[in-house]
């Protein structure tokens, strides 16, 4: 598995691979307005604005396995998303570590929001060492203003 920058041409393949692991995390736990928000333009959209933030796993034939994006100014892991068929295998933690490595030295944490009805990825950032610091309302931008999604917070100390 390789880890590196995200390509141009990758953005048509990144946006499949976000938008299905973003359904498969926040179907059924986030209000049904932003669900209607988050179609396939919005992530084609998104992986375009947001290339230069992400890092992705490529298996040895370049096939896109996982991507990471970095919020670099706040030490934010803005998304983590795994292909599901490479789930289990090692992608999701490869990609953390390269988050948590490129933020040492800059921050002093970095921190994630999850929807708690995703208890899978829950567990993965606790067996990570992440840890919930509770509750809060994230405010998801739609095309005509924001909708309110209650997500737990992550944070995970990074010593220098």
């Amino acid at each position: 598995m390789n880890v590196r920058p995200a390509r141009s041409d990758d953005l048509p393949s990144l946006a499949l691979l976000w938008r299905a692991a973003w359904l498969d995390g926040h179907e059924g736990h986030v209000p049904a307005e932003l669900m209607d928000e988050r179609g396939p333009e919005h992530f084609a959209v998104h992986a375009e604005k947001y290339a230069d933030a992400t890092l992705v796993a490529a298996d040895a034939d370049g096939r896109l396995l996982g991507l990471i994006i970095l919020g670099d100014d706040d030490g934010e892991v803005v998304q983590l998303a795994v292909d599901r068929r490479a789930r289990g295998k090692g992608v999701g933690g490869v990609l953390l570590e390269a988050a948590e490595n490129r933020f040492r030295g800059r921050h002093r944490r970095a921190w994630l929001a999850v929807v708690p009805g995703n208890t899978r990825a829950r567990r993965f950032y606790e067996l990570h060492g992440w840890r919930d610091t509770g509750p809060l309302t994230y405010q998801a931008p739609t095309s005509t203003g924001t909708v309110p999604v209650p997500v737990h917070r992550y944070v995970k100390d990074l010593p220098s």
